[in-house]
């Protein structure tokens, strides 16, 4: 069998009047006898009015480990806009490090805040996805475009997790990347992490963040609804209305608010 496409729109509210829509293009490609190779792709990213036009339906789905997970999702009327992830560098801003047996984040609804759902293969995984999320959905149009121009540095960054707690370790990581941007001037474009011995430790790529363009900023990594679990084999984790779809394991699952 060849590859097979499919398309996906989420809404993100900032306050009561305006939206950003990002439609998200899903290539699968067969691998092996019961695997496949996942990438999304979108072009832009624009804020818009809300707006009580209708839109027409088109279904996405999420694959792991050969299984199917249907899910049906509005798609919206406005232009394709830009990529929130693609193992494509050239359409994914700051898609630097990790692979192909990840899944991708997605935007989580909330009343007044941004929030961000990621699922993935490992816990590693899925705190990366988070992370990359929650700077994505900072950049302006114009910055995710630009950000890949930028010189690229990297390093070691670490923090340690009290408690043994993994969900506020990936609190307390997500913070760290906040304040290396407030207080180095070190936006992180890619992120490979590391858990081990109560010690998040992460190969990182970061840019001049007085370079980067933004339009959103995340003052905090809330602990409201914070979710790092395993989906165990055969579990369903029911998706959220129609902007993320449900997830089947085995696999982990990370989702965090932001307070902007």
């Amino acid at each position: 069998m060849g590859q097979t496409q499919s398309i996906q729109t989420l809404m993100v509210t900032y306050g009561r009047t305006a939206q950003r829509s990002i439609t998200r293009i899903r290539t699968t490609t067969p691998c092996g006898q019961d695997g496949s190779i996942t990438s999304d792709s979108t072009p832009s990213i624009q804020r818009m009015q809300m707006s009580t036009q209708t839109a027409t339906d088109s279904s996405i789905s999420v694959r792991i480990s050969g299984t199917l997970t249907p899910r049906t999702l509005l798609a919206s009327h406005h232009r394709v806009s830009y990529a929130t992830h693609s193992p494509d560098r050239s359409v994914h801003p700051i898609r630097l490090t990790g692979g192909y047996d990840r899944m991708s984040w997605w935007i989580l609804p909330t009343t007044a805040d941004i929030g961000v759902r990621a699922f993935s293969s490992s816990p590693e995984g899925a705190i990366e996805e988070a992370t990359l999320g929650m700077q994505s959905i900072q950049l302006s149009e114009s910055g995710a475009e630009s950000v890949n121009s930028l010189v690229r540095n990297t390093g070691t960054w670490s923090i340690n997790i009290e408690g043994n707690d993994l969900q506020r370790g990936m609190v307390r990581w997500m913070e760290e990347v906040l304040y290396r941007c407030d207080g180095e001037g070190k936006w992180l474009v890619g992120n490979s992490i590391s858990i081990d011995d109560g010690i998040i430790s992460a190969q990182v790529s970061w840019v001049d963040s007085e370079s980067v363009e933004r339009e959103v900023e995340v003052k905090a990594v809330t602990m409201h609804e914070l979710i790092l679990r395993k989906v165990e084999h055969g579990e369903l984790l029911s998706g959220v209305g129609n902007d993320i779809p449900s997830f089947e394991g085995p696999g982990w699952v990370a989702q965090v608010v932001l307070d902007v």
